[in-house]
């Protein structure tokens, strides 16, 4: 991502942050002071609830300057990564907040107080919850406008939470209308709501961490980008490696004509890493070749007809032909579920030894990536 694109970005989810932040603050402060009035476990940890938000964005802003510092020695990629660690620390804090409020509504039900509620308590429940669906929509969409999974994730989380205080809402107007005391209990389901919000964030990040696959819709785009180059007869092997959101660098592999001259290919590749970083903000640090002989494409077809009905081929590509050497050197891609892609090279290699029985062949599993 070029330097502008970057600030912008990093000064949106900043103000969004902020904007979050602030309307969080308040609605702590507002839910605090009506528990504390009505002696409502619930209410008291729906601000808790609120309280972990406030702290989430606090630490997005913070991942989000660190994560901005300039790539050094020691991180010649960038420190893209430290939003995926911020993102952690705050699934760790709403995991710790929701085992505090499993306590103390285990506490509540074990030694139950009156709860008061009043028509005062009702009006604000109701304003808070549509405050909090207004507010995760806007803090998910400015998530997914600027890629940023703690962004996505806070939004989700502030909506997840209208929800909890709908439940609040729910045990208030029972309590008003029946004299039935439901607290304790709709703050234990609290408790497991941001336990199971904790888990969930962390998980997701966690998936992040250890290299998530690259959006699958961004790279068919780039292959197919590639693909409309002159001189470019096949795009395959695309790899893309993740440095933090909306950071990546990748290669790819490209068929050519045999026939074209070493400044052709040169030509064409300095043009495809240029393009491609202007429309997609992908580091392309490598562009491999593989040469096609215009006299083989026919042997060519036939041996990606002969080879890619097998069940457990999903494409066939990167095909060389020696016809002068009696080679055949060619990659398959199977998919992660093949219990035994050993066996699938194995049936791969009997039908091309059937056909071409003076070729030596050579078959390279390949990963769907």
């Amino acid at each position: 991502m070029n330097e502008n694109n970057n600030l912008v970005r990093n000064n949106k989810i900043i103000e969004t942050s902020i904007i979050g932040i602030a309307v969080n603050i308040v609605l702590v402060i507002i839910k605090t002071i009506f528990g504390m009035i009505a002696g409502s476990i619930a209410i008291l940890l729906d601000a808790l609830n609120n309280l972990t938000d406030v702290v989430s964005s606090v630490v997005t802003i913070i991942g989000l300057k660190m994560s901005s510092k300039k790539p050094d020695e020691d991180h010649p990629m960038g420190h893209g990564r430290i939003e995926y660690i911020s993102a952690v620390v705050v699934a760790i804090i709403i995991i710790y907040a929701g085992v505090t409020a499993c306590i103390e509504s285990v506490k509540k039900i074990l030694h139950p107080t009156v709860t008061v509620y009043t028509a005062y308590t009702i009006v604000m429940l109701i304003i808070t919850i549509i405050t909090k669906c207004l507010l995760g929509r806007f803090v998910k969409n400015r998530g997914k406008e600027f890629g940023s999974p703690a962004l996505v994730a806070s939004g989700q989380d502030a909506m997840n939470d209208s929800l909890i205080s709908v439940a609040v809402l729910f045990s208030a107007i029972v309590a008003l209308i029946f004299g039935i005391q439901l607290d304790a209990y709709i703050g234990l389901i609290i408790a497991f709501c941001i336990i199971n919000a904790g888990l969930e964030l962390l998980v997701d990040d966690m998936k992040d961490i250890l290299g998530r696959r690259a959006d699958r819709a961004l790279a068919d785009r780039i292959k197919e980008f590639v693909s409309g180059y002159d001189n470019v007869l096949d795009v395959h092997d695309l790899v893309l490696h993740n440095y933090g959101p909306e950071r990546f660098i990748g290669s790819v592999v490209i068929d050519v004509d045999s026939n074209l001259t070493a400044n052709e290919i040169y030509n064409v590749t300095h043009l495809i890493k240029d393009d491609v970083l202007d429309q997609f903000d992908v580091i392309l640090s490598a562009i491999g070749i593989c040469a096609i002989n215009a006299e083989n494409l026919g042997m060519r077809d036939e041996i990606i007809r002969r080879i890619e009905h097998i069940d457990g081929i999903l494409q066939v590509h990167g095909i060389h032909i020696d016809t002068e050497d009696k080679l055949i050197d060619l990659d398959i891609i199977t998919s992660f579920d093949t219990p035994y892609p050993d066996a699938i090279i194995d049936h791969a290699m009997m039908h091309l030894t059937e056909s071409y029985p003076d070729y030596k062949i050579d078959i390279h599993l390949d990963n769907d990536v």
